[in-house]
């Protein structure tokens, strides 16, 4: 293909605060509308805003995982423009002062490490929210209005639609790991423009731009991106010109439509805001809220990996912090890092699915579990019934320790070397279909072990005495 895209984004982060950006009204999803509303966020006047520095922090915290620089001193700025959605006729955004700059984040691609640099991250506030009802009519909740957002803009660094779904998900995951935003694109929490021009390969200039919007998962940036690289290059191709414009996505009919044309920087009329000191910052404060950062799932893989932990284990614990963090705490009572992986991704995430979905409010503790782990080892209990005290534990029925403490009383009454002789006695058959390498009625051999037993028996210390008696034999 002798055309190229050029793709840079900006993404927009819902931070998580417990307040507004400038007033004390609650930032919620799913309140009532028009319920968490002041005369700040409402933009009435006389009323004057005053900064949530948790949010301040927040943003700090993606800027540093972003490897940005953190100003010290910033500014707020007023952006002019008229739309329902926006109470004050203006939004509180940074523009030429902002609290982080010249960013860069590594992922890759096909197993190729690509780079994009970021070169600008503003903390602003959000509009509201724009419901269209089936009458034609469009609704407005101001309990959106004000709720702290950081704009991340990237360089135009991608070069393909793939490129950019793979650096969204990476961007994602980094900054729902540090707990600044819940990211979630179907509650707004995280939000993607993206602007895209095409160009011959080899060229340095760059092709007319165009804005996409309307893209409410990353998929459908994918999406948007292809559908419109497409489209440019046919443009290209019969000499027709590109507009200069913001596009929408249309998810239905897959392709984009025309909202209007591009405006400039000039068109907003930015100016400083009038009601907000400069924001300084103190190294004291910046640093309190880089010492808070969490191990990064980049650091953590490495260190899994000097583990021996296979890497399809590993990606899957390092998805999510709250199983990475679960993992960890196993760890300090139970030292096999391999057979912990194992267990937690195959079987125990079922299990967290089914309670709560989240590692950070699983019941059952990482020290019960390690002592689970650390009873099986020993022989004390097998796998069935650790997970059978697991289970009950999970519907209430007692603690682990009464649960578990039946089977460490029952008295052994067998001697699993004698059951093992029997089974080979009884089974003669079997036993010599194995010798002639049908190695696989070895679980017949197993399932005779442990109804002699009633289930008592360890199953794997079973196979591996039936095997060797039988190798010996």
């Amino acid at each position: 293909m002798k055309y190229e895209a050029v793709i840079g984004l900006e993404i927009h982060f819902q931070l998580k605060t417990e307040t507004k950006l400038f007033c004390r009204c609650k930032s919620e999803h799913d309140a009532t509308p028009n319920t968490n509303v002041c005369p700040v966020c409402l933009g009435l006047p006389g009323a004057l805003p005053s900064i949530n520095m948790e949010a301040i922090r927040k943003g700090i915290a993606i800027i540093r995982v972003l490897n940005g620089t953190i100003h010290k001193r910033s500014r707020f700025y007023r952006k002019n423009y008229f739309y329902p959605d926006l109470p004050k006729g203006y939004q509180i955004t940074q523009h030429v002062a902002s609290l982080g700059t010249d960013g860069v984040l590594l992922f890759k691609v096909n197993g190729e490490t690509r780079k994009v640099r970021i070169e600008r991250m503003n903390i602003e506030e959000e509009a509201a929210r724009s419901i269209h009802v089936k009458t034609g009519d469009v609704l407005l909740d101001y309990n959106r209005s004000g709720i702290p957002l950081l704009e991340v803009t990237t360089y135009p660094d991608m070069r393909s639609p793939k490129e950019a779904r793979f650096f969204l998900e990476k961007l994602r995951n980094i900054v729902t790991y540090i707990g600044s935003s819940g990211c979630d694109m179907e509650k707004g929490e995280m939000r993607v423009d993206a602007n895209i021009s095409v160009r011959k390969k080899g060229e340095s200039e760059y092709g007319r731009r165009v804005e996409l919007k309307n893209l409410n998962s990353i998929k459908a940036v994918e999406d948007a991106l292809e559908f419109e690289y497409q489209r440019h290059v046919r443009l290209l191709e019969k000499g027709e010109p590109i507009e200069k414009e913001t596009r929408l996505w249309d998810e239905f009919k897959g392709e984009t439509r025309s909202m209007r044309k591009k405006e400039e920087s000039h068109d907003y009329r930015f100016f400083p805001e009038p009601d907000l000191p400069e924001l300084v910052l103190t190294d004291e404060f910046i640093n309190s809220v880089l010492d808070e950062l969490p191990e990064m799932p980049d650091v953590r893989e490495a260190r899994y990996k000097a583990m021996n932990i296979p890497e399809n284990l590993v990606s899957q614990i390092i998805r999510d912090r709250n199983m990475a963090d679960y993992f960890d705490a196993v760890l300090e009572k139970y030292k096999d890092p391999q057979e912990v992986a194992k267990v937690m991704v195959n079987e125990l995430s079922g299990l967290v699915r089914k309670h709560g979905g989240n590692y950070s409010i699983f019941p059952l503790t990482p020290h019960d579990f390690a002592e689970l782990l650390s009873l099986k080892k020993e022989g004390k209990i097998n796998r069935n019934q650790m997970f059978m005290v697991i289970n009950m534990f999970l519907d209430g029925k007692g603690t682990i320790s009464e649960l578990v403490s039946p089977f460490l009383k029952e008295e052994v009454t067998f001697s699993l070397e004698n059951v093992v002789e029997e089974v080979l006695k009884e089974g003669a058959g079997l036993v010599e279909k194995y010798r002639q390498g049908k190695t696989g009625v070895i679980g017949a051999l197993i399932g005779m072990v442990m109804k002699k037993t009633k289930g008592k028996a360890d199953p794997k210390r079973a196979r591996e005495l039936l095997i060797k008696k039988i190798e010996e034999g």
